[in-house]
């Protein structure tokens, strides 16, 4: 039901929507100032999320709410917790079950204002709410209940925006790391842009503009793990694994694997030429996971994130200020890190 939202052509249309969103969150920034780039990456892309699918403009602060009760999910995570048996109560359980009720209280507000307009006014007439709540109001095979609306939104709401700000912080963190791909980066843009916003249009000729996407997926996989629940005993390359057994696939692992990757620590866009993909083993690079359960907002994601960097970097340059050279990364729901992302905001 909800594959037609995410489909190339439709994907294609949202690119207007990305930059507009960026260039109104730019407004906002002042120069020489220093912020924490991972939490303003995950302002923007829950304004995008909103203008792309849930097809309503989130003016910047608006959201600082839905944010703070999205992020409170990652207490999922905490280590002091996540390994202890479901039913063990913890402060951060507690605090990860408030977070979701409040989420679920946001998504029936949405529904409810989606049910009372006569005619939509939202930007775009398909959106996520539309397309849930006719399964809603749907009969027979197509129905959905309530209950499965809300879980399919709040999903939504976690995965369509986190996901995209944690690869955005980690790409602009890298690049403030590589002067040199940064100034290859800022040419590549005057040069294909010619101050002009970037488009969907632009794509393919932003080439290491994508390049620096991939390989930041490769090094900071947003998505660090990749759950699965075993059904019954399996044999693994001589490994026994019981039924009911919960395993990783760890994507932070096999993206700097050596026996794929050269040099798998270093930050090195180029390595993505179609060569070197087409030579790649299958799953070697997995950061929308595989098969029938690939992610499905892959195609807008990797779009977003395109066009994030094009826009920011057309007009700004950003310098790393952490104390450390080297980040300090905390695996949640979703990569994070320890200490924010401390960078200083210099107009071109």
């Amino acid at each position: 039901m909800l594959q037609p939202l995410f489909h190339r052509k439709q994907v294609a249309g949202y690119g207007d929507y990305m930059v507009e969103a960026t260039q109104r969150r730019l407004e906002t920034w002042s120069p020489g100032e220093t912020c924490d780039i991972e939490s303003e990456m995950q302002n923007l892309t829950l304004e995008i999320l909103f203008a792309t699918l849930f097809g309503r403009e989130l003016a910047p602060g608006e959201g600082n709410e839905l944010r703070a009760a999205s992020d409170g999910l990652n207490s999922w995570f905490a280590p002091t917790s996540w390994l202890l048996p479901n039913w063990v109560p913890t402060p951060s359980r507690r605090h990860f079950s408030e977070s979701k009720e409040q989420l679920r209280s946001e998504i029936r507000r949405l529904l409810t204002e989606h049910g009372e307009k006569s005619k939509p006014d939202s930007l775009h007439q398909e959106t996520l709410l539309s397309k849930l709540a006719e399964a809603r109001e749907a009969s027979g095979q197509d129905h959905l209940s309530t209950e499965e609306v809300e879980g399919q939104l709040l999903t939504m709401l976690f995965a369509g925006y986190e996901t995209t700000a944690a690869a955005l912080g980690f790409a602009w963190y890298a690049l403030a790391q590589n002067p040199e791909i940064q100034q290859a980066f800022h040419e590549e843009l005057d040069a294909v842009l010619d101050g002009e916003p970037p488009t969907h249009a632009d794509i393919t000729d932003l080439e290491l503009t994508r390049q620096i996407v991939t390989e930041t997926l490769r090094m900071y996989p947003p998505v660090h793990t990749i759950p699965r629940q075993t059904t019954r005993d399996v044999n693994v390359d001589g490994y026994q694994v019981p039924a009911d057994t919960q395993v990783h696939l760890p994507l932070l692992a096999i993206h700097r694997d050596e026996r794929f990757y050269d040099d798998p620590s270093s930050f090195r866009p180029g390595r993505w030429t179609g060569e070197f993909e087409d030579e790649l083993p299958d799953y070697a690079f997995i950061p929308f996971g595989g098969r029938r359960r690939t992610c499905i907002g892959r195609e807008i994601a990797t779009l977003e994130a395109t066009l994030v960097l094009a826009t920011i970097g057309q007009h700004w340059t950003l310098e790393w200020m952490g104390e450390e050279e080297e980040v300090s990364i905390e695996p949640e729901m979703t990569m994070k890190t320890q200490n924010e992302l401390p960078m200083q905001l210099r107009p071109r």
